[in-house]
């Protein structure tokens, strides 16, 4: 019987695919039925969000003390009822509350509810029943994550920062037009991997590949020159070789300094 209330709760889970803010300030709260198993689980739980998801997400021990010393006492009152957790959830300027319950019915039944602190209402649920002895698996701990929260959240974020010496020039990133230069910081998709153009009437196209890491900056230079200029002993082929690509780590982001090869001038003048 009790295997089968768990499997209801289970398959009555919600899995919302919305399109709330992915960097959005999300607590993480425990409720226990006078139960003492699984003393690890929730920071677990906390360790595998901010592992897995772009979210600000704030444990038990955080949450206390932005809410203050009685947030045991708060939680405890309000015995798990959406409205009561969701005001806990507002006062520490949270968007949502993940609650996870322990309670023991001769196994452990381990539930998570994630409840939206402005319609104060649970937007998800889960639960699962284990062995007095065990706990979650790494693997488990990410299966309760991706049903719990919404696919959005599993997209993290890193900012491309891009400048040039010549303003007025069209930047595109990935094949789509993203203003001319100076151009603010683009805050993209990551991990992934971007091509950018810079171009500008009259002046060699400059052109690169970044990888951009998750929750990273990366800044990248571009030095255009006129067509048909003179070439510098340093803007040389035999000299860019090798070096199109620099890259050092700055304050946490990366730093890329690159520049694309210049035309080449023949001796009647024609560009090669």
């Amino acid at each position: 019987m009790k295997r089968a209330i768990v499997a209801l709760l289970v398959l009555g889970a919600i899995a919302h695919a919305d399109t709330r803010d992915p960097k959005r300030k999300v607590v993480v709260l425990e409720y226990r039925a006078g139960s003492s198993a699984l003393p690890k689980v929730t920071g677990q739980l906390v360790a595998t969000m901010a592992k897995q998801t772009s979210l600000q997400v704030l444990g038990p021990e955080q949450t206390k003390t932005l809410y203050g010393e009685r947030l045991e006492e708060s939680i405890v009152k309000c015995a798990g009822e959406a409205e009561c957790v969701a005001k806990i959830g507002a006062k520490v300027g949270a968007a949502e509350v993940i609650l996870v319950g322990i309670s023991e019915l001769g196994d452990v039944i381990l539930t998570m509810q994630r409840i939206d602190v402005a319609t104060r209402s649970v937007s998800a649920r889960i639960a699962d029943s284990l062995a007095a002895n065990a706990a979650p698996s790494e693997d488990q701990l990410g299966n309760y994550v991706t049903r719990l929260l919404p696919p959005t959240d599993f997209i993290r974020w890193g900012v491309i920062a891009i400048s040039a010496n010549e303003s007025g020039a069209a930047v595109s990133v990935g094949n789509e037009a993203r203003g001319v230069t100076p151009i603010e910081p683009l805050r993209l998709h990551a991990p992934a991997t971007y091509n950018i153009r810079i171009e500008k009437q009259g002046y060699v196209p400059f052109t690169t590949k970044v990888q951009l890491p998750p929750d990273s900056e990366i800044k990248v230079e571009a030095e255009l020159s006129r067509r048909g200029g003179a070439t510098h002993w340093y803007q040389k082929w035999w000299v860019l070789t090798g070096i199109a690509v620099g890259a050092a780590v700055l304050g946490g982001g990366v730093y890329l300094a690159t520049r694309s090869p210049p035309d080449t001038v023949g001796v009647s003048g024609e560009l090669k």
